[in-house]
């Protein structure tokens, strides 16, 4: 529980810093959907051949 606590404590004095860990973490959402999404169409494409 202690462990958590320095990034609760980061997060409140650099706002900024927490912003920009949730860009990270939404590019990265939205680059895996992209990539399950081509493999997905890759996929279909070899099936219906």
């Amino acid at each position: 529980m202690g462990n958590s606590l320095w990034f609760i404590t980061l997060l409140q004095e650099k706002p900024l810093a927490g912003f920009a860990i949730g860009l990270v973490f939404l590019a990265f959402m939205f680059g895996a959907k992209n990539l399950v999404m081509y493999l997905y169409t890759k996929k279909k494409e070899r099936k219906s051949k």
